[in-house]
């Protein structure tokens, strides 16, 4: 652990005490690092009974500030929290019922150290075979329960009706086909959007074009892609809905690259550099599900290719979908994860 993590740890366990002296300690809180967190876990609390947010900076209390949604600063001291990260640290009294899940689908980076997870009682992730994964690598406390952030696109919320906003607002032609780009961060070193940054305006003569990149894509790209009037740049937390209205995904290394597999749709893929913590498992995976490609002529190549022919792989996305979700794509990923944490908070309190 660094220095740091010390000099926060025991003035945190003493603010923790002393609220539980007072009987003050927040009976349930939702711990928000960014606010693509809440739309991750939105599924999961609207199972959960009543609880705080507690936002790691201002950027995600604006966001629920304009939700009309009652938030609060770091630090908190509560009962029991809930994050989609591996930031058990920020809440260090072991009292505290910890439970996580992934703010993305599948592992596609290596799992961290194994200390990360098990400091939570439960951490929820995508399917056995990430519960296999994690217990090879000493991680205990992993449970299979597909992703909650996919259930809107399964259980009726995202339908022709309620996506009728999000095709107004980025101006979509319904006479064409529907392109999403995304990457994942420049610095990663597995982001391939040199490659096609400069030729979207080209393709928005003939498509519709969106674009999604990860929170942490460098202000070169944001300011050029924010420039760009012939294209859709989604700055929404959520772009389920855009994914649900595109008819093929462009891609480099990416968990959203899963969550578009989910949906049964064409996927190309940027072939980039293998990275330390880039699986080969995923990077197999990427081979199978996706047309890949080297450079933007390909790329455009493919493109058609996808169009002419979206079945193409459909049997190389559904035994992905097997291995990333089991059989988890049903709308009730959400459910299931607050069952289990109610569940464990039950027997918990049993137990003392």
């Amino acid at each position: 652990m660094v220095f740091s993590y010390y000099l926060y740890k025991y003035p945190y366990k003493l603010g923790w005490y002393f609220f539980r002296l007072l009987k003050k300690n927040p009976d349930f809180v939702v711990y928000l690092a960014d606010p693509l967190d809440y739309v991750v876990l939105k599924p999961i609390i609207k199972h959960l009974p009543p609880v705080e947010y507690a936002c790691k900076n201002r950027k995600t209390r604006k966001y629920l500030d304009n939700l009309s949604i009652p938030n609060k600063r770091l630090p908190s001291f509560p009962k029991t929290v809930l994050m989609c990260r591996h930031a058990a640290h920020k809440f260090s009294v072991r009292k505290i019922q910890r439970f996580g899940c992934r703010h993305g689908a599948y592992h596609f980076k290596e799992f961290t150290h194994a200390s990360s997870y098990n400091a939570f009682n439960l951490y929820f992730v995508t399917s056995r075979k990430e519960v296999e994964i994690a217990e090879a690598n000493s991680i205990s406390s992993t449970r299979a329960i597909g992703f909650p952030k996919l259930d809107p696109a399964f259980d009726g919320t995202l339908n022709e009706s309620t996506l009728k906003p999000f095709r107004k607002k980025a101006k979509l032609d319904p006479r064409r086909k529907t392109l999403i780009f995304t990457t994942t961060w420049d610095n990663s070193g597995m982001s391939a959007i040199e490659r096609w940054i400069d030729e979207l305006p080209s393709l928005a003569n003939v498509y519709n074009v969106l674009v999604t990149v990860h929170p942490w894509m460098s202000s070169q790209y944001i300011d050029r892609l924010r420039g760009m009037s012939d294209i859709y740049f989604i700055e929404e937390p959520d772009a389920l809905p855009y994914l649900m209205l595109a008819d093929v995904m462009i891609a480099d290394h990416s968990s959203i690259i899963a969550e578009f597999c989910a949906l049964d749709k064409p996927i190309i893929t940027f072939a980039t550099p293998q990275q330390e913590r880039s699986p080969a498992e995923i990077r197999k995976l990427l081979k199978n599900i996706s047309i890949r490609v080297n450079n933007f002529t390909e790329m455009r190549h493919a493109i058609e290719t996808c169009l002419a022919n979206p079945a193409a792989k459909q049997a190389q996305r559904q035994a992905a979908n097997s291995l990333m979700f089991d059989q988890f794509l049903d709308g009730n990923a959400g459910k299931r994860v607050a069952e289990m944490i109610l569940r464990e908070i039950n027997e918990k309190s049993r137990r003392y």
